[in-house]
């Protein structure tokens, strides 16, 4: 029989920041709160990245991005650029095709599963 989490608290404390992948040139590292695996709806972590230079990728998920420091900077498929400072959200659908760059930026995620 599974079990079925209704409620939890992840300690912070448990959180272990690897490099993320794909990066050509700065840091770039995440710590996965709310991994795959749990049978969880959404997924949920911190990013940090600085003078970050990461390749672009399509999304196969929809993402909540949460900026709590620094400065954070989307480049869209079409060409455009979003900027978000601390306190901003960034909505991201699935679909969409996006780098990352960003100077001391410290964020949280939330991604569907």
């Amino acid at each position: 029989m599974q079990t079925i989490v209704k409620a939890r608290v992840v300690s912070g404390d448990s959180l272990s920041f690897v490099a993320r992948e794909g990066s050509q040139s700065g840091k770039a590292e995440i710590a996965w709160a709310i991994p795959a695996g749990d049978g969880a709806p959404l997924l949920a972590g911190i990013g940090r990245c600085h003078e970050l230079r990461a390749p672009a990728k399509r999304l196969d998920y929809d993402e909540i991005i949460l900026v709590r420091s620094g400065e954070l900077r989307l480049t869209l498929d079409d060409g455009s650029c979003l900027t978000a400072f601390a306190g901003d959200v960034v909505e991201l659908r699935r679909g969409s095709t996006v780098s990352y760059d960003g100077t001391d930026a410290e964020f949280w995620f939330v991604v569907t599963a």
